[in-house]
């Protein structure tokens, strides 16, 4: 009889540990949060949360560490059941100004972009954009300057000159809303926002859901899967050989995830404007035949703002010309209350720039 017990409490044990442990991130007010990174704590890929906050299993993980660009990084001890975890919001704002009649309106973007293995870190590098919109011009002006530390030659000539397009793409002023620029570009996906309440939409198009648009504490929240709505395009212009192409890359790659996410701060009517821009991030993961597991991350960060004159801009310019030294741009992502990476990555980006030297 005490054998046949022991079985059986042998039998429920191993049944409870091969049951998917379901996890979903809400931030303090219940709200879901999507996009959240579930990793182990060697920055090993568990899972990332979906539209609903959930990642559906966590993989048996004993501690986890749930980190995303918008909320204060948690780790967690799953206790082999179904659990729901709130994460604190950063502290990471920017001071209010005034709108006022200048000629030039100031936007300065920090951007760091890292792609790290198991074996190390693959392509780093942090910079400052300087962004001036001339108002009367309706026109880009903007000085920049960046540090690099890679790892190949091979892997800093060709991804910093990938890293450029992105760069001057994500880093610059916007013209067009968020809202505005997704419409116009997936137009013949027919692409549509539906409301789902007073503060949250849902971004569609004929194929299924993108992403979510969430007002809550002064900010909107925009989520997309822009690889998504890239294979929709595909299917949609019946582009066969290059969505089958697309199709084939993505499933040599096992646990494979991208998205998109970006914050604004919004007035009381929910309008906002381009010098707005609070925070984005792109994050990629994915295992590799080459590297194993790779994680990808580029992440914007809105670190000053204002309205300037001729003379006033380029006073400014003038005093951001600084050497980007490891100390500089630690001690600058610690002022601006940009968060840190999770403690693993953090430290292969460490040894990698101090191995590399200023």
């Amino acid at each position: 009889m005490k054998r046949i017990l022991l079985i059986a409490i042998f039998a429920l044990v191993v049944a409870m540990n091969g049951k998917a442990q379901r996890l979903q991130v809400i931030d303090a007010k219940g709200t879901p949060v999507p996009y959240a990174s579930v990793l182990n704590t060697n920055a090993e890929y568990i899972g990332i949360t979906d539209l609903e906050g959930v990642v559906p299993d966590v993989k048996g993980a004993k501690d986890i560490i749930i980190t995303h660009v918008a909320f204060k990084t948690k780790n967690v001890k799953p206790l082999g059941k179904d659990m729901v975890v709130i994460l604190e919001e950063a502290d990471f704002e920017l001071p209010e100004i005034t709108i006022t009649k200048k000629e030039y309106t100031y936007l300065q973007v920090y951007y760091r972009i890292v792609a790290i293995s198991k074996s190390g870190v693959l392509f780093y590098r942090a910079g400052l954009v300087d962004n001036f919109y001339n108002e009367e011009k309706r026109k880009q002006e903007s000085s920049k300057q960046h540090i690099t530390k890679a790892k190949s030659g091979t892997v800093k000539t060709v991804g910093n000159l990938i890293m450029n397009f992105i760069v001057d793409a994500k880093a610059t002023i916007r013209t067009k809303t968020e809202e505005e620029r997704m419409l116009q570009k997936y137009k013949d996906l027919g692409l549509k926002i539906v409301s789902e309440g007073s503060s949250r939409k849902r971004i569609i198009d004929n194929y299924g859901t993108l992403g979510s648009i969430i007002d809550q504490n002064g900010q909107r929240r925009i989520t997309i899967d822009e690889t998504l709505a890239y294979l929709h395009y595909l299917e949609a212009e019946n582009k066969t050989r290059e969505l089958k192409k697309v199709e084939k890359r993505t499933a040599k790659v096992e646990n494979a995830v991208s998205n998109s996410y970006c914050v604004f701060s919004i007035d009381d009517n929910g309008n906002y404007r381009p010098e707005d821009f609070l925070l984005e991030q792109h994050l990629y993961s994915g295992d590799y035949e080459k590297h194993g597991h790779c994680i990808f991350i580029m992440d914007f960060f809105a670190t000053n703002r204002g309205y300037y004159s001729k003379e006033g801009m380029k006073q400014v310019k003038k005093n951001n010309k600084v050497k980007m030294t490891y100390d500089w741009t630690r001690q600058f992502e610690y002022d601006h209350a940009i968060p840190a990476f999770v403690p693993a990555v953090q430290q292969k980006v460490d040894e990698l720039w101090r191995k590399a030297g200023d």
